[in-house]
């Protein structure tokens, strides 16, 4: 392992993994100095335990589901008592390529001071397209890319970016958590990276096509509780980064309508994700943060109780 590697710190946040947890780790414990597993309430707990034995990591445990965002926070926490330079954060189906890490710390930067993050690219496994949207690449060379907002899974947070701009915002909760610390780094000058080389495989949600009206479309089939954060946060958000990106405001906004009215017109359970959505809008206008509450309607009210 080379020595910038072992400056990094990985933490991986399980929720109820499956049995192919223990591989991954071991492939995420062979790239970086300490690896670090946060566990949000599992209820194979003994199993994360062994698999995080197994592949020579730290667990903590969480005994509660206290969000994503708290539990890379953990990580976060440790890496800057312990004097790492970067934070890699994963998914706990997170599959890392050989060599990934030693090869996003090679990359030549013309500011290498001013990187916030640097992320691997990431394809859907089910589909087999990248993640980005139109707008979302800001600048680009043959080696790397520099973006609005990358995802979590597969990305090195650098020390200087929680110096600068603090930590995770825990009160998300889940969903956004990682696009809001992208531009929270951005305002204060800072710089998201993709390498164009280091390509991760990755799932959001469940996704199937559908064919309307001539088109091919895509369905996240996302739970309730997914809809409810999704609409929620998206909104809150793009309220909260309108002023310093509006075209990553707005165009979030939008995509949130064509999404939520997807689900609602062609996925499963869709009285559920109605309600969810609803009360995703309802907390929103509130400022509702945190956990989702079940609140069921009650008749004669516009919203939530």
């Amino acid at each position: 392992m080379a020595d910038e590697s072992r400056a990094v710190m990985a933490v991986v946040v399980t929720y109820h993994p499956d049995a192919g947890l223990a591989a991954r780790l071991r492939a995420i414990r062979r790239q970086v100095g300490t690896l670090l597993v946060v566990d949000n309430g599992s209820a194979n707990l003994a199993e994360v335990e062994a698999a995080a034995q197994a592949a020579g990591a730290r667990l903590i445990a969480n005994g509660a589901n206290l969000g994503v965002a708290a539990a890379l926070n953990v990580g976060a926490h440790a890496m800057l008592d312990e004097g790492c330079a970067w934070l890699a954060t994963f998914d706990q189906d997170s599959a890392i390529p050989p060599g990934a890490v030693a090869d996003l710390l090679a990359l030549s930067l013309p500011e290498p001071e001013r990187v916030a993050i640097l992320a691997m690219s990431r394809r859907d496994r089910v589909t087999g397209r990248d993640y980005h949207r139109r707008g979302d690449i800001l600048e680009e060379t043959a080696t790397w890319r520099r973006v609005r907002t990358t995802i979590t899974s597969g990305a090195m947070v650098s020390r200087r970016a929680f110096e600068r701009v603090g930590l995770f915002d825990d009160g998300l909760f889940i969903d956004g958590v990682d696009h809001d610390f992208c531009l929270r780094c951005r305002a204060a000058g800072l710089l998201v990276i993709e390498a164009k080389g280091v390509a991760m495989d990755h799932a959001i949600g469940a996704i199937t096509n559908k064919r309307f009206l001539g088109r091919e479309g895509v369905l996240t089939n996302h739970s309730p509780d997914r809809r409810y954060y999704i609409t929620r946060n998206t909104l809150a958000l793009s309220a909260r980064h309108f002023r310093t990106d509006p075209a990553w405001a707005l165009r979030e906004a939008a995509h949130l309508v064509v999404w939520n009215a997807s689900a609602g017109l062609f996925e499963e359970d869709r009285a559920a994700k109605l309600a969810a959505m609803v009360q995703g809008g309802w907390d929103f206008a509130s400022g509702r943060r945190g956990p989702r509450l079940r609140r069921p309607l009650r008749a004669g009210r516009g919203g939530p109780a």
